[in-house]
Protein backbone atom coordinates (compact mmCIF):
# COMPACT_ATOMS: atom_id res chain seq x y z
CA UNK A 1 0.00 0.00 0.00
CA UNK A 2 2.83 2.66 0.76
CA UNK A 3 4.79 2.12 -2.36
CA UNK A 4 1.36 2.24 -4.44
CA UNK A 5 0.93 5.53 -2.64
CA UNK A 6 4.46 6.76 -2.89
CA UNK A 7 4.10 5.60 -6.63
CA UNK A 8 1.31 7.69 -6.97
CA UNK A 9 2.33 10.94 -5.61
CA UNK A 10 5.15 10.65 -7.26
CA UNK A 11 3.99 10.03 -10.88
CA UNK A 12 1.84 13.08 -10.05
CA UNK A 13 4.34 15.23 -9.42
CA UNK A 14 5.70 14.14 -12.34
CA UNK A 15 2.61 14.92 -14.51
CA UNK A 16 2.27 18.42 -12.72
CA UNK A 17 5.99 19.14 -13.52
CA UNK A 18 5.14 18.53 -17.20
CA UNK A 19 2.25 20.31 -17.57
CA UNK A 20 4.14 23.25 -16.32
CA UNK A 21 6.58 22.39 -18.59
CA UNK A 22 4.67 22.02 -21.40
CA UNK A 23 2.90 25.31 -20.70
CA UNK A 24 5.67 27.52 -20.33
CA UNK A 25 7.07 26.62 -23.58
CA UNK A 26 4.17 26.95 -25.09
CA UNK A 27 3.40 23.86 -26.12
CA UNK A 28 -0.09 23.44 -23.75
CA UNK A 29 -2.41 26.52 -23.31
CA UNK A 30 -4.82 26.84 -20.86
CA UNK A 31 -8.58 27.36 -21.93
CA UNK A 32 -9.50 29.80 -21.19
CA UNK A 33 -7.80 33.96 -21.10
CA UNK A 34 -8.57 36.97 -19.97
CA UNK A 35 -8.46 40.33 -21.31
CA UNK A 36 -5.21 41.26 -19.05
CA UNK A 37 -3.72 37.27 -20.20
CA UNK A 38 -4.23 38.50 -23.83
CA UNK A 39 -2.74 41.90 -23.22
CA UNK A 40 -0.15 40.33 -21.99
CA UNK A 41 0.61 37.81 -24.17
CA UNK A 42 0.64 40.48 -27.16
CA UNK A 43 3.13 42.43 -25.02
CA UNK A 44 5.38 39.73 -24.62
CA UNK A 45 4.82 38.34 -28.31
CA UNK A 46 8.30 39.91 -29.56
CA UNK A 47 9.69 38.44 -26.82
CA UNK A 48 11.97 35.28 -27.10
CA UNK A 49 9.90 32.50 -26.10
CA UNK A 50 12.31 30.76 -23.62
CA UNK A 51 12.40 34.34 -21.88
CA UNK A 52 8.37 34.51 -22.13
CA UNK A 53 8.04 30.59 -20.75
CA UNK A 54 10.75 31.08 -18.15
CA UNK A 55 8.70 34.35 -16.60
CA UNK A 56 5.42 32.43 -16.22
CA UNK A 57 7.15 29.75 -14.42
CA UNK A 58 9.41 32.00 -11.90
CA UNK A 59 5.29 34.19 -11.68
CA UNK A 60 4.77 31.03 -9.89
CA UNK A 61 7.74 31.00 -7.53
CA UNK A 62 7.51 34.70 -6.70
CA UNK A 63 4.29 34.49 -5.63
CA UNK A 64 5.15 31.52 -3.36
CA UNK A 65 7.64 33.66 -1.62
CA UNK A 66 5.40 36.73 -1.91
CA UNK A 67 3.09 35.00 0.38
CA UNK A 68 5.60 33.09 2.76
CA UNK A 69 7.75 36.08 3.34
CA UNK A 70 4.37 38.58 4.11
CA UNK A 71 3.12 35.85 6.60
CA UNK A 72 6.13 35.61 8.50
CA UNK A 73 6.08 39.67 8.00
CA UNK A 74 2.30 39.17 9.49
CA UNK A 75 3.19 36.63 12.58
CA UNK A 76 6.19 38.64 13.81
CA UNK A 77 4.55 41.78 13.55
CA UNK A 78 0.85 40.55 15.04
CA UNK A 79 3.33 38.72 17.85
CA UNK A 80 5.38 42.06 18.89
CA UNK A 81 2.10 44.43 18.90
CA UNK A 82 0.62 42.36 21.20
CA UNK A 83 3.27 42.28 23.44
CA UNK A 84 4.32 45.79 23.11
CA UNK A 85 1.64 48.00 20.97
CA UNK A 86 2.22 49.62 17.80
CA UNK A 87 5.94 51.06 18.65
CA UNK A 88 7.26 47.22 18.97
CA UNK A 89 9.96 47.80 16.19
CA UNK A 90 11.79 50.61 18.48
CA UNK A 91 11.59 47.93 21.49
CA UNK A 92 12.21 44.85 19.49
CA UNK A 93 15.07 45.31 16.13
CA UNK A 94 18.50 45.57 16.64
CA UNK A 95 20.62 48.84 16.14
CA UNK A 96 21.47 47.73 12.17
CA UNK A 97 17.63 46.87 11.32
CA UNK A 98 17.02 50.61 12.87
CA UNK A 99 19.95 51.86 10.72
CA UNK A 100 18.49 50.36 7.25
CA UNK A 101 15.28 51.14 8.02
CA UNK A 102 16.24 54.83 8.46
CA UNK A 103 18.43 54.90 5.25
CA UNK A 104 15.67 52.78 2.81
CA UNK A 105 12.93 55.46 4.06
CA UNK A 106 15.71 58.53 3.46
CA UNK A 107 15.91 56.90 -0.05
CA UNK A 108 12.28 57.05 -0.73
CA UNK A 109 11.88 60.66 0.69
CA UNK A 110 14.45 62.07 -2.41
CA UNK A 111 13.09 59.52 -4.43
CA UNK A 112 9.24 60.61 -4.12
CA UNK A 113 8.32 60.16 -7.95
CA UNK A 114 8.52 56.38 -7.53
CA UNK A 115 6.17 54.47 -5.13
CA UNK A 116 7.62 53.91 -1.57
CA UNK A 117 7.21 50.80 0.45
CA UNK A 118 4.34 49.98 3.03
CA UNK A 119 5.19 52.43 5.86
CA UNK A 120 5.34 50.06 8.43
CA UNK A 121 9.13 49.61 9.72
CA UNK A 122 8.98 45.92 8.83
CA UNK A 123 8.77 46.15 5.39
CA UNK A 124 12.09 47.90 5.01
CA UNK A 125 14.05 44.95 6.56
CA UNK A 126 15.86 42.23 4.71
CA UNK A 127 13.82 38.67 4.33
CA UNK A 128 17.00 37.61 6.54
CA UNK A 129 16.33 40.15 9.17
CA UNK A 130 12.86 38.09 10.07
CA UNK A 131 14.15 35.14 11.09
CA UNK A 132 16.92 37.47 13.24
CA UNK A 133 14.27 38.87 14.77
CA UNK A 134 12.49 35.41 15.39
CA UNK A 135 15.44 34.53 16.97
CA UNK A 136 17.14 37.16 18.94
CA UNK A 137 13.45 36.92 20.49
CA UNK A 138 12.37 33.24 20.71
CA UNK A 139 10.82 33.84 23.60
CA UNK A 140 7.88 35.05 21.86
CA UNK A 141 7.52 32.20 19.26
CA UNK A 142 8.23 29.06 20.89
CA UNK A 143 4.73 28.26 21.51
CA UNK A 144 4.05 28.77 17.85
CA UNK A 145 7.33 27.12 16.38
CA UNK A 146 8.75 23.89 16.51
CA UNK A 147 12.63 25.35 16.88
CA UNK A 148 14.67 28.07 15.81
CA UNK A 149 16.74 25.81 13.85
CA UNK A 150 13.51 24.44 12.01
CA UNK A 151 12.52 28.49 11.17
CA UNK A 152 16.46 29.60 10.54
CA UNK A 153 16.76 26.40 7.83
CA UNK A 154 13.48 27.10 6.11
CA UNK A 155 13.71 30.96 5.88
CA UNK A 156 17.32 30.39 4.85
CA UNK A 157 16.85 28.44 2.12
CA UNK A 158 13.64 30.45 0.73
CA UNK A 159 16.00 33.88 1.13
CA UNK A 160 18.62 31.82 -1.50
CA UNK A 161 15.52 31.49 -3.54
CA UNK A 162 14.30 34.61 -3.25
CA UNK A 163 17.53 36.20 -4.41
CA UNK A 164 17.74 33.53 -7.18
CA UNK A 165 14.30 35.29 -8.49
CA UNK A 166 14.82 38.76 -7.23
CA UNK A 167 17.74 39.04 -9.76
CA UNK A 168 15.79 37.57 -12.72
CA UNK A 169 17.26 34.28 -12.62
CA UNK A 170 15.04 31.13 -13.04
CA UNK A 171 14.97 28.55 -10.47
CA UNK A 172 14.80 25.13 -11.07
CA UNK A 173 11.62 22.87 -10.47
CA UNK A 174 13.07 20.97 -7.66
CA UNK A 175 13.92 24.74 -5.72
CA UNK A 176 10.01 25.85 -6.81
CA UNK A 177 8.55 22.36 -4.97
CA UNK A 178 10.88 23.13 -1.91
CA UNK A 179 9.14 26.32 -1.81
CA UNK A 180 5.95 24.96 -2.09
CA UNK A 181 6.74 22.65 1.08
CA UNK A 182 8.35 25.25 2.88
CA UNK A 183 4.88 27.25 2.56
CA UNK A 184 2.71 24.45 3.32
CA UNK A 185 5.18 23.76 6.59
CA UNK A 186 4.82 27.27 7.16
CA UNK A 187 0.79 27.70 7.21
CA UNK A 188 0.09 24.19 9.12
CA UNK A 189 2.63 25.25 11.78
CA UNK A 190 1.68 28.87 11.99
CA UNK A 191 -1.77 28.27 12.01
Amino acid sequence: MKRELKQFVFTGLLAKHAVRDLQTFGLLHRPETSDDERRTADLFAPIQETIRGNSLEMQYAFRLLFVLENTVRELITSRFVELDGAGWFDQRATAPMKTKVEQRKESEEKNQWHAGRNRDPIFYLDFGDLARLIGNHWAVFQDLLPGQAWVQSRLEEAERSRNVIAHTNVLSSEEVSRLEMYLRDWIKQIG
